[in-house]
């Protein structure tokens, strides 16, 4: 997972293995979680997807909430 920003608004783009998506862990899931967050949208395919948002300042919680997405995942 990666964020910048752009002309003030976030991008947002993930990659994700085949061992993390045999763990149902999806691209397209994480950046659909952190772009909600940053008032945007996005997604793509189970290893790879982008998308954004409006809210650069969210980009720390955009995160902490994908985190949360993933562990739930895992556990």
């Amino acid at each position: 997972m990666l964020a910048t920003v752009n002309d003030a608004k976030p991008l947002l783009v993930a990659a994700v293995s085949a061992d993390a998506i045999k763990l149902g862990i999806k691209a397209g899931e994480l950046i659909k979680v952190g772009s909600a967050i940053l008032g945007g949208g996005g997604g793509g395919k189970d290893d790879f997807a982008q998308g954004g948002g409006l809210d650069a300042g969210a980009i720390t919680k955009a995160f902490t909430e994908i985190t949360k997405f993933i562990t739930e995942k895992i556990n």
